[in-house]
């Protein structure tokens, strides 16, 4: 009861000021051009126990009494530590993201510089291979050629000794022939 007395109170005290406008002829909307100290708040209360018909219930609302400042509205200590802390995770983390990014970088670098000698290397042993096929090619060719020369000689060598075969064979028919022959003394 004591609390819709304050609102009733309060609903009396907010119209007053409206109704001695209202005598005075002067709206609120005009008033508020022309003064600058002027500020237009209008605030609309709703009973609804008198739409009900009058009976007033118990309600839980508190009086439109300012509150006094209490600590209990102030945020805890410990909030403010959890936060710090997890200000302080959160620039740890930054920090250490920084120096795993240089770390990746450094390392980066170093296999960069490992794969570019892997590359000359490769280069080079590709560069020596070919060579290495050019030197056979040309052995090859100059064995070869040097094997040509031998079979030709070889083939050479092998008619010059069938021509002392046959001369050899025609030398032991001279020699029979000359041993079947008598022997005449020499005049």
């Amino acid at each position: 009861m004591e609390v819709e007395e304050i609102y009733k109170h309060q609903e009396v005290k907010m119209q007053a000021p409206a109704f001695k406008d209202k005598k005075r002829g002067i709206s609120a909307k005009n008033q508020g051009a022309h003064d600058p100290d002027y500020e237009n708040i209008t605030l609309a209360f709703r009973n609804q126990d008198h739409a009900k018909g009058g009976h007033s219930r118990p309600t839980s609302q508190v009086p439109a009494q300012g509150r006094p400042p209490s600590d209990s509205t102030q945020v805890p200590r410990w909030l403010y530590r959890a936060i710090l802390s997890l200000y302080i995770l959160l620039a740890l983390a930054f920090v250490l993201c920084i120096i795993l990014s240089a770390f990746i970088m450094m390392k980066n670098a170093e296999m960069s510089k490992q794969l570019l000698g892997f590359k000359t290397e490769l280069w080079n042993v590709s560069n020596s291979m070919q060579a290495c096929e050019e030197r056979q090619k040309g052995v090859c060719k100059s064995v070869q050629g040097n094997i040509t020369t031998v079979r030709s000689k070889v083939e050479k060598l092998e008619m010059q000794l069938a021509d002392i075969r046959n001369i050899n064979i025609k030398l032991q028919k001279i020699l029979e022939l000359l041993q079947t022959k008598p022997q005449s003394p020499p005049q």
